[in-house]
């Protein structure tokens, strides 16, 4: 009679405890169901600010409330606002797979152009990728312009199914790490690839989960489509997503490009890196659509009337 209770106790013990774990499984689903439907709700849109004034000069006192920022026009509330760091710890990545041999000359300029615009306590490392097995440190940390510059100088192109997402998120890993142990620098990446992803050990999930809840900004210039990319929706989206998600920016070169259309973009990202504030919004247009949106900021005029210029990135693209 023990024995039969006991079993009768046992079962009804198993079959409460399945009770409650089928409920907590169903909280938890229902509880992620609905961040989930949350976050479609709302769209955070972060951006990088430069104000300079009437003889571009950098101007370090501004106030949230000297910032008016829209978005297709449309006037946003302001969430977010920071004044960043001036000195800044910055990764090069730089694809030398076949799609960028006919572009090597012209990558190797715009790498050691970035190089001479970091200032004297700045510091960056130099990545050359191709495969998953092809990634490599060209240069460690270091605030020597003449060795980075002579690494960038020593890129070459070689064979290998391109792996852009091994090689951000392995960048990305590098620079956390040094992040860690200073917190008064900002952190960017700047990548130049022309967007085909071929061959990459992690996913585009993973990749983009490493920068999630940090400040790490990830600018792209990229010759996507036009070079080589073989699916140019995805290569396309491939920028634009993870420039939204971390608040960087994506810099198109058109295929028949001058070198003004160069010379400009090199400005962009330079201005990203050299932006003194970043703010945030929750977008009016909570629609992650695909379709690019047009930022602009306004700058309210100083004490005495002097002019004030903001310059902004000019475009993000919501990407699911």
């Amino acid at each position: 009679m023990f024995q039969m209770k006991l079993t009768q106790n046992i079962f009804t013990l198993f079959l409460l405890y399945f009770a409650v774990v089928g409920f907590a499984f169903s909280q938890n689903k229902s509880l992620k169901e609905k961040n989930e439907k949350a976050e479609q709700k709302t769209l955070e849109v972060k951006a990088n600010v430069m104000v300079l004034d009437a003889e571009n000069k950098f101007i370090d006192d501004i106030k949230v409330e000297d910032l008016r920022i829209f978005e297709d026009g449309v006037e946003q509330k302001i969430t977010r606002f920071a004044k960043r760091p001036e000195k800044l710890n910055l990764g090069i990545i730089v694809d030398n797979s076949g799609s960028m041999r006919y572009v090597l000359n012209e990558i190797i300029s715009i790498g050691k152009s970035i190089v001479s615009n970091l200032q004297e306590d700045d510091e960056a490392f130099i990545i050359r990728f191709v495969s998953s097995d092809k990634i490599e440190i060209y240069e460690e940390w270091t605030s020597d312009k003449t060795k980075l510059k002579a690494a960038i100088d020593n890129m070459y192109i070689s064979g290998g199914a391109s792996a852009i997402a091994d090689a951000i998120y392995l960048s990305g890993g590098k620079l956390l790490e040094r992040e860690k142990k200073d917190k008064m620098k900002k952190y960017a990446l700047v990548v130049i690839s022309d967007g085909e992803d071929r061959d990459s050990y992690y996913r585009y999930k993973e990749m983009l989960s490493l920068f999630k809840n940090t400040d790490v900004q990830v600018l792209m210039l990229s010759y996507n489509p036009f070079e080589s990319a073989r699916k140019p929706e995805a290569t396309l989206k491939f920028g634009d997503k993870i420039a939204f998600e971390t608040g960087g920016a994506v810099v198109n070169l058109p295929k028949k490009r001058t070198k003004e259309d160069v010379i400009a973009a090199l400005k962009a990202i330079i201005s990203e890196l050299r932006s003194q504030y970043v703010i945030g919004y929750s977008s009016t247009n909570p629609k992650r659509d695909g379709r690019a949106r047009a930022l602009r900021v306004i700058i309210a005029d100083g004490k005495n009337g002097e002019k004030r210029n903001g310059l902004i990135k000019q475009s993000f693209v919501p990407i699911k």
